[in-house]
Parts: C-alpha cells; structure tokens; sequence
C-alpha cells in the first residue's frame, strides 16, 4: 500500500469517517505491520489531543483600567481647536492693523463754494441769496420762500 493512502486511511480511522468494512481491512493491515501499527497510535494520540485543545473554553480577556477609557476622543478637541486659532487670528490682525496705520485727522475744506443759478422761469431769487453758498441752509429757505411767494 502507498504510504500518501495508508496515512490518509489512518487519519480518517482516528477521527472515526471510515466504513465498518474499511475499519476492519484497516485493522488486518495493522496486526500484520507492527511500523504502522505504531503510526497509528500516534496519529490517534494526536487527534484525540488536538480535540480536546479545541473544546477548552478561550481565556477571558480584561479591559482596560477605567481611567484610560474616560478620556475623550480626539475628535472633540479639533472644533476647539479650530476656533480658538481663528479668534487668535482675528485678534493678531487688528491689533496688527492699529499698530501699522496710526489714526488720521478728516479735514473738510471749510472754504465755500459760489455757484451762479439762474432762476427758473417766473422765480425771482433777491440778488443778495445768490450770493451765499450753493448747499447752504440759508439759500435753501430763500429759494423755497420766493417759491411760495410766486405760487
């Protein structure tokens, strides 16, 4: 018999998948080879260990300390992040913007300007409001007296 067929035969014996009429060719076989026989016993050995290390429960495993688990994640300190560094940002360019450009003075010209209106038809503006400044108050009033008087 070959040696590759004898073992598969063995190995199906010790994990008990051989036919009644199998097991008992097999067992002539063995009786008459003591080598095999040997073989044998030691392929049934290795079975019955190998079952029996898969029926052993799996250990248990502990977790870890409480103090390590409270922490939180990373995740919840990038937005804080994120906005601390853009309110950092926004106070580093106003005062950059204060330092490099100092505070200026408005001036307005305070010299009038005359402009010559010419009157509209049948409205007569006194020579002497024509005088006084184009956007003045007192020209406004004027004007809008010679139109009431008119009307």
């Amino acid at each position: 018999m070959k040696t590759e067929t004898l073992e598969a035969l063995l190995i199906d014996r010790a994990l008990g998948h051989l036919t009644p009429e199998m097991d008992e060719l097999l067992a002539e076989h063995l009786a008459a080879n003591p080598a095999t026989a040997r073989l044998a016993a030691e392929l049934q050995e290795t079975v019955t260990l190998a079952v029996a290390a898969l029926k052993r429960p799996l250990p248990v495993l502990k977790l870890p300390p409480p103090a390590v688990a409270a922490l939180p994640p990373r995740r919840v300190f990038r937005p804080l992040a994120l906005a601390a560094s853009f309110l950092a940002g926004i106070g580093l360019t106003l005062v950059a913007t204060r330092i490099a450009a100092p505070p200026r003075e408005h001036t307005v010209a305070s010299t009038p300007i005359v402009v010559s209106v010419q009157p509209a038809a049948g409205l007569a503006i006194d020579p002497s409001v024509r005088a006084l400044p184009f956007w003045s108050k007192e020209r406004a009033l004027a004007v809008a007296a010679a139109k009431q008087s008119t009307h």
